[in-house]
């Protein structure tokens, strides 16, 4: 597995090193691993290139839909000015950082159930980056709290991009895909409150 294990080195060290944007990085790792598939592992043949293709296509479709499903459903919280409104009602409740930030941490799970992180990041980041600025939160921290949680949306029913994907490319049943993830889910959940409640675990690098 050496050989395919150097993909994610490939992808971090590529965009990390500005030699390639994200989007450029995931057509380098498909050549890449078409390369190793013909060539090194040989599981595939020049014929499966068009049938690999059009599955391909398939899944990309399945998974574009959602998202744009995410992103209609973002436009009309938007336009109703929901999130604002959240905000505000947050920041009504108390002036705790603590507090505000476990509250704060509820809405991005719920709100990353329901949405992709792209637009929930777009909806909420500048409504609720001043409210946590305003009670004393780091903004590093902020922002990797909020990353952190809208990822866990990202492994969570109704939506759950990242489910629908890995249920696509493994052929595992959602339902049984859900239950095996809530370990992760878990520790996930469990550094977002190290983070929110040790600071410094984090901000030392601003």
């Amino acid at each position: 597995a050496f050989w395919a294990l150097l993909m994610p080195v490939m992808i971090i060290w590529g965009i990390r090193g500005g030699v390639f944007t994200p989007t450029e990085g995931g057509a380098v790792v498909a050549v890449y691993a078409l390369i190793l598939s013909l060539f090194v592992y040989r599981k595939l043949s020049i014929k499966d290139i068009i049938p690999v293709c059009i599955e391909a296509a398939i899944s990309t479709a399945a998974i574009a839909i959602i998202i744009a499903s995410t992103s209609l459903f973002g436009w009309i919280l938007a336009s109703e000015r929901i999130p604002q409104m959240l905000s505000a009602a947050l920041v009504a409740i108390t002036d705790n950082k603590i507090i505000l930030l476990i509250i704060v941490i509820g809405l991005l799970l719920i709100v990353g159930m329901f949405l992709d992180s792209s637009p929930a990041i777009l909806l909420l980041s500048p409504i609720l980056a001043p409210a946590m600025q305003a009670v004393g939160v780091d903004l590093v921290q902020f922002g990797i709290i909020m990353v952190i949680t809208l990822t866990v949306g990202l492994l969570s029913p109704p939506v759950g991009t990242a489910l629908f994907v890995s249920s696509n490319v493994t052929k595992v049943p959602l339902l049984k895909l859900s239950v095996r993830v809530l370990p992760f889910i878990g520790v996930m959940l469990l550094v977002t409150l190290i983070i929110a409640f040790i600071p410094e675990t984090v901000t030392w690098v601003s």
